[in-house]
């Protein structure tokens, strides 16, 4: 069936609005899309209709990025880029507690049912140490998982840890640790204690 004139419009009107919303450059909005910025530039201009999937994504994601920016929230490249930044510096605890933040705001938005979630759905960055890359990972599938969620990121599904990592609570030790490490992390290669998950 041929699209007509005014559906072409509409999907045009309609990307051109998630780009705006998505508050990214057509090169970032298309490389988070999977896409490229060519591509992206005939979308909106209605030269060429996206797929169903790919225009679906696109309002969804965008519609993720907006309410993020407008409650001030964390979004995956971001977050990526912090912490790529502390382990850059040095610093493994704050970058520990950017992934536990990430967290902890994304699980709000579950449970709030705010659309703000469907950002952490996509991401065009990887952190560069593979612990944390497999930390952030692991917390972000779990939080959509145990809510029974329909939508869960694919990024996060894989990384698992070739060599074990081990972060020892500093009063019980690492036996402790291990024996009270959550299953869904400890299959994961991280040893870190649900205690510590919570408080740091």
């Amino acid at each position: 069936m041929e699209v007509a004139d005014y559906e072409r419009a509409q999907i045009a009107d309609d990307m051109r609005s998630a780009l705006v919303d998505a508050g990214l450059t057509q090169a970032a909005f298309a490389r988070l899309l999977g896409t490229s910025r060519p591509r992206l530039s005939a979308y909106v201009s209605g030269r060429t209709i996206p797929s169903a999937a790919l225009y679906q994504r696109a309002l969804r994601t965008a519609r993720g990025l907006k309410s993020s920016r407008d409650h001030g929230w964390m979004i995956p490249d971001r977050t990526i880029d912090e912490i790529n930044a502390a382990l850059a510096d040095g610093d493994e605890e704050w970058a520990f507690k950017l992934a536990l933040q990430a967290r902890d705001q994304l699980a709000y938005q579950l449970r709030s049912h705010d659309p703000a979630s469907d950002a952490w759905l996509l991401r065009s960055r990887e952190i560069t140490d593979p612990r944390f890359e497999t930390l952030l990972a692991a917390l972000i599938w779990h939080e959509f998982e145990k809510r029974d969620h329909r939508r869960v990121p694919e990024w996060a599904q894989a990384p698992r840890l070739k060599k074990p990592w081990l972060q020892p609570n500093a009063r019980r030790g690492a036996a402790w640790t291990r024996k009270n490490t959550p299953r869904w992390l400890a299959d994961r290669g991280i040893f870190i204690s649900e205690h510590d998950l919570m408080t740091a």
